[in-house]
């Protein structure tokens, strides 16, 4: 998730950003309040994701596009809303990176079965 502005709005800020990996944390450590409210706007209006004490909450599973979320405390604004975009890696590159991981599982078996044939090659030379 990539922040389309700043990722610091008053008492709603970025605090792990994920980007292209699809999950985003949102803070609010320095927000006066008991009773948090997280919400995101939707094409109906805000919808409350979060309310409680906490000062912060990971968002994860989202297609691509962009999100806006708001923090109320006490049942009172707090700051700007933030803007999130969500652009989670291109399908090729996760493929390459399988490809990658498969191959180096590949080399790595194949390099401890042929070094153990080969120690036990090497004491049953030296036991004879």
């Amino acid at each position: 998730m990539v922040p389309n502005s700043s990722a610091i709005a008053a008492g709603l800020t970025i605090a792990d950003d994920g980007t292209n990996a699809g999950y985003v944390t949102l803070a609010w450590p320095d927000a006066a309040g008991n009773t948090f409210e997280l919400k995101e706007k939707t094409s109906q209006g805000w919808r409350t994701l979060y309310t409680g004490g906490d000062r912060a909450t990971t968002l994860s599973g989202r297609p691509d596009g962009t999100y806006e979320f708001q923090l109320t405390a006490d049942g009172a604004s707090v700051g700007a809303p933030v803007v999130v975009t969500v652009e989670h890696h291109p399908l090729a590159r996760a493929w390459a990176f399988f490809a990658i991981g498969a191959a180096m599982f590949i080399a790595l078996t194949v390099l401890l079965i042929k070094g153990g044939r080969d120690v036990d090659a090497h004491e049953n030379q030296t036991a004879a």
